[in-house]
């Protein structure tokens, strides 16, 4: 094979598009249900090319999902726009509560860069807001839908 016909480099990375290319190479392992561990030392393994296709398809994946519009942009009033914003606020709550309870388990297969006690009190902070959101929806008589446990437990303070 010419280099002609080779792919072009690769642009520079960042911790985002390797996470995201790990998550796409682990996808074909999903069925099997293999461990995360297993998944992370196989992809550590894995030839140059076939990492650098996963690569390639996460680069594709997130510049997709960045040019995407996001919900919120999309809701017509503002009861609409409070729904999508508590909606995707206790969704990126949860998913950072998650993170959180890996890395205090011992399970998180990455050792986060920020310290964790800014990455809890980010979490403290978006509950919080969470909160107010609540009540102000209450106030306003929005319903917001179901609302998450563990962030409506807060609600006692």
């Amino acid at each position: 094979m010419s280099k002609e016909t080779l792919a072009p480099p690769l642009p520079p990375t960042d911790a985002r598009t390797e996470a995201v290319a790990e998550r796409l190479f682990g996808l074909k392992w999903a069925l099997r249900k293999d461990s995360t561990e297993i998944i992370h030392e196989e992809w550590q393994t894995a030839s140059e090319w076939i990492r650098d296709g996963y690569v390639r398809q996460a680069i594709e994946v997130l510049a997709a999902a960045d040019q995407a519009e996001p919900a919120s942009a999309k809701a017509s009033g503002y009861q609409d726009r409070m729904r999508v914003e508590y909606r995707e606020l206790t969704a990126r709550a949860g998913r950072l509560r998650g993170m959180l309870q890996r890395y205090a388990d011992g399970t998180l297969d990455f050792e986060p860069v920020c310290p964790i006690s800014l990455l809890s009190r980010q979490l403290d902070v978006m509950d919080e807001y969470a909160l107010i959101l609540r009540r102000r929806a209450n106030i306003e008589h929005i319903s917001l839908g179901e609302q998450r446990i563990d962030t409506a437990t807060r609600d006692a303070r």
